[in-house]
């Protein structure tokens, strides 16, 4: 059966390969720093868990394109307008569904405000947090969620472009907290001690490879079917 799958597995990559290379319109995949999921190293190499995915992905479908890291803000308003998108990593919500195509699920994420442990701050329950200054990534799951609690940019929220600054707003004492789902490798190397993880606030979110609505049926249904197998043949 498996050798069965295997062999329809290829038939169908290379027929979906054989169309999406007669498309006049090319894929363009987008992504932010996000460790460990999206890791940009020196010359801006790109490494982590969801790039390894999604590259392993294109080679199944033969599709040939570069991941590009730009903001946030940026990507997802390209997801949402322009066809041909892929873009990940971007956290499912009821309101974002209908918005995208949800192709593959990375992981689960939960949310907790972080704050520095010389601040001396307490957090046990969404009314504490107000009472502080947080920061989050504009056009981020973290900033929707944030405003949805009553937080706003003229009273008690920060908006940045990306996850280092938000990191270096609180490492700084700019801001009392972050909104975030866990601190990144590189900060937790190092400095991980000096902070505090609240419990405040019971959020998980799943986080997906997804693209735009009006991106060609033919990426859609080829990516669709190779994360399937990269599924399948996972350790």
């Amino acid at each position: 059966m498996s050798r069965i799958f295997g062999c329809s597995f290829i038939s169908c990559v290379l027929f979906f390969c054989t169309v999406i290379s007669a498309q006049d319109n090319a894929l363009s995949v987008y992504t932010e720093h996000f460790a460990p999921y999206t890791i940009v190293g020196e010359g801006n190499r790109l490494s982590g868990s969801a790039v390894s995915k999604v590259n392993q992905a294109l080679t199944l479908t033969g599709i040939e394109t570069n991941i590009e890291v730009v903001p946030w803000a940026r990507a997802y308003n390209m997801a949402l307008s322009q066809p041909n998108v892929l873009l990940f990593s971007m956290a499912k919500t009821h309101q974002r569904t209908p918005l995208f195509h949800w192709l593959y699920k990375i992981t689960t994420l939960k949310y907790d405000f972080y704050s520095l442990r010389s601040g001396k701050i307490s957090v046990a329950s969404i009314e504490d947090a107000l009472t502080y200054t947080t920061v989050a990534i504009r056009g981020s799951y973290e900033e929707s969620k944030l405003l949805s609690l009553g937080f706003t940019e003229t009273d008690n929220l920060v908006v940045v472009a990306n996850m280092e600054q938000a990191w270096q707003m609180l490492s700084k004492g700019r801001v009392h907290t972050m909104f975030a789902s866990h601190i990144p490798a590189q900060i937790a190397t190092k400095h991980a001690p000096q902070y505090i993880r609240h419990q405040a606030i019971d959020d998980s979110q799943e986080l997906y490879v997804v693209a735009s609505l009006s991106t060609d049926v033919q990426f859609i249904e080829a990516l669709k079917l190779a994360f399937e197998q990269l599924e399948k043949t996972s350790p």
